[in-house]
């Protein structure tokens, strides 16, 4: 077992917490009014809100995450994050799944 931990001294960007071959887990930090631009991963990604509000965009739909709240996408799905109300913070997941 692993214990992870953020580091409460980023404000800004990303804060890499895991990275193996198949799994990286990153505690991303986005200041109100920024934006994380339009990418994507060749993994399936899980974002979980765990501060603040982000506005999660794919090319088809806008879901705002807010604490709790989460989301899986597809490997190769086009996404990106604005924090349009506050500052907001999300754990990312990109992982390869076992089938």
């Amino acid at each position: 077992m692993e214990i992870l931990t953020t580091n409460p001294e980023v404000t800004s960007g990303p804060d890499p917490m895991l990275s193996r071959r198949h799994l990286n887990i990153t505690h991303l930090v986005v200041p109100q009014g920024s934006e994380i631009k339009r990418h994507r991963s060749l993994m399936t990604v899980t974002v979980v809100a765990i501060k603040g509000e982000i506005e999660f965009h794919t090319d088809d739909d806008v879901t705002v995450l807010t604490p709790g709240k989460a989301v899986v996408m597809a490997p190769g799905e086009f996404h990106w994050l604005l924090a349009p109300n506050d500052n907001g913070e999300v754990i990312v997941v990109h992982g390869v799944l076992a089938e």
